[in-house]
């Protein structure tokens, strides 16, 4: 019986790394979103980019799936540990299957609000639910009852490292370290010599271009070119011959000078615009 359990978790690693490569590669995309879009953009509605760089991607500043990447790390350290002695870890690993179902939930409700389905988000759920269940056959082969008190017991030296984790996570990407940079001026300067941006709230690269400007936003325009997003301005766009977005864009009297597609930083868009801060 206990080398099955042997084969059980054997699985479950291999599961786990499975689910910790496409964390890594959603992590990666969100914060750095590919022009063209990501390996699992399908349609308007089946499309990793636009769940994985919404609002609900984030929580507390910090990336979803990094989140994700981080539990599958903690849950293969438990698995490999488990393996001399799978019935020590059943609980352990019960109570790291709870946290994955609550944080599944939360995604699926997301991509519910979104209307949109992240492919690659989905596998991480299938992946989840997996180990769910191979953790219950493992609970039924060890003859392990369900006890809430135990399992808080035995998984709280995890949890703790967990959390401490997680908590040192939140506070690197929330501490701001040294004064915070405004690009009002800029912005400004760029609106005043008709730099526009051709985006769409379905962009990931959009996002990462609004993020990086934080407030000073505002002060840029923006034409939606997506026909569901708000006030969208498609047949502009069209006419444009906008192909993909962002397409920056720099014109007078409705006259284009200049173009270039994709993301800019900081630097690159005083050069194209002509604008020092």
């Amino acid at each position: 019986m206990a080398q099955q359990g042997k084969y059980i978790l054997i699985v479950m690693i291999i599961l786990s790394i499975v689910g910790l490569l496409t964390s890594i590669y959603l992590t990666y995309t969100h914060y750095e979103p590919p022009l063209g879009g990501s390996g699992c953009d399908f349609s308007e509605s089946i499309s990793c980019s636009l769940v994985n760089t919404s609002i609900y991607s984030e929580v507390f500043g910090v990336s979803v799936a990094l989140f994700g990447a981080l539990w599958f790390i903690f849950y293969i350290w438990i698995t490999c540990k488990a393996l001399p002695n799978p019935k020590k870890y059943v609980l352990t690993l019960l109570m790291m299957d709870t946290l994955g179902i609550l944080s599944m939930f939360y995604l699926i409700t997301a991509e519910i609000i979104l209307q949109a389905l992240c492919p690659y988000c989905t596998l991480v759920h299938v992946i989840i639910v997996t180990l769910l269940i191979l953790t219950i056959v493992l609970m039924k082969k060890f003859k392990i009852k369900f006890s809430f008190k135990n399992m808080l017991f035995q998984s709280r030296s995890w949890l703790f490292g967990l959390v401490v984790i997680s908590l040192l996570l939140i506070l690197a990407f929330n501490v701001q370290f040294g004064e915070k940079k405004n690009y009002d001026n800029l912005a400004k300067c760029m609106n005043e010599k008709g730099v526009l941006m051709y985006g769409s709230f379905r962009c990931g690269v959009c996002a990462k271009t609004r993020a990086m400007f934080g407030d000073s936003f505002q002060y840029i325009k923006e034409i939606e070119c997506h026909p569901q997003g708000e006030n969208p301005q498609t047949e502009l766009c069209l006419a444009k011959r906008i192909e993909a977005t962002p397409t920056w864009m720099m014109e007078v009297d409705g006259r284009e000078i200049k173009r270039f597609v994709g993301f800019m930083d900081i630097e690159e868009l005083k050069t194209f615009s002509g604008c020092e801060e």
